[in-house]
């Protein structure tokens, strides 16, 4: 028995990174998966390299090894019609839905707030907070239809806890994520529906070693940076043994009583002292 056996799980962004991470674990505890990603390649957005049908359908490959079904469903969540189709379409395949986790992001050109050209602000803004928000809407009234039980869980980042200059649209999306679960958590209670927010610190996946990409960055310059930034010692860690964890948990009855949370999966860096600032 698998704590999510006979569930259904709509996951955004889930053709690569902490995504694919998230299906196949709750695959393994009998979850069946529809996998929502932009992968149709009719609405990149250079500099970016986003996913492709091809990561899509490894993903798929992946929950099926698991022993789970996955759909594939190429959308782009910033368009309102389309959320709705998927929507339609996963229910048609699995029956209703009973999670949603809103996991879909990108990282915005490094430069000053009033340098942002405001059409890479709204581009920002509707990856990040916007398409979480219209998944939501568009997923909960599914969820209320399954009755109490469901839960939400929206992927912010220590980015939405602080300040990190020449990123701020990014940090303002992930600081309204944050905003958006706690309201949500308030208006479903009452039906028995679950939401909670994590926020990731530093985590290997395609959109770091594409913001590098964007910005200039090698890679391993890019990946140098988190080396003895934090408490544990982790530096860029995989989803598989950080976030991923934390959303099975948070989905799961055992964390039955917990809503309105907002947890940090990032090994203690927003709590590490800076040691130029600590007297001995």
């Amino acid at each position: 028995m698998g704590k999510f056996d006979d569930k259904v799980a709509v996951i955004t962004g889930g053709a690569r990174g902490q995504g694919r991470s998230h299906a196949r674990a709750l695959a393994r505890e009998g979850a069946n998966v529809a996998l929502w990603d932009i992968a149709d390649g009719s609405s990149q957005r250079p500099p970016y390299r986003m996913a492709s049908a091809d990561d899509l359908a490894e993903t798929v490959r992946l929950v099926e090894e698991e022993g789970g079904k996955a759909l594939p469903i190429a959308v782009d969540l910033r368009n309102g019609q389309h959320v709705q189709d998927a929507v339609a379409q996963t229910v048609e395949t699995f029956g209703g839905i009973d999670f949603l986790v809103a996991q879909q992001g990108a990282m915005p050109l490094t430069t000053e707030t009033w340098n942002t050209t405001e059409e890479h602000w709204n581009d920002i803004l509707a990856v990040n907070l916007t398409a979480s928000f219209l998944a939501c809407k568009y997923v909960i009234p599914e969820l209320i239809k399954r009755g109490p039980g469901g839960a939400i869980v929206l992927t912010s980042s220590t980015a939405g806890l602080t300040t990190f200059p020449w990123l701020t649209c990014y940090g303002v999306a992930k600081h309204g994520i944050l905003g958006l679960g706690k309201g949500l958590a308030n208006e479903l209670g009452g039906y028995g529906i679950r939401v909670n927010m994590i926020c990731p610190g530093a985590v290997d996946t395609p959109m770091v070693d594409s913001f590098a990409e964007a910005n200039g960055l090698r890679k391993e310059d890019m990946w140098a940076q988190f080396d003895g930034a934090d408490l544990l010692g982790g530096g860029l860690v995989l989803a598989e043994e950080s976030t991923t964890p934390a959303v099975v948990y948070l989905l799961s009855d055992d964390a039955r009583w917990v809503t309105g949370h907002t947890m940090v999966v990032d090994a203690g860096a927003m709590i590490k002292p800076n040691s130029g600032n600590v007297s001995s």
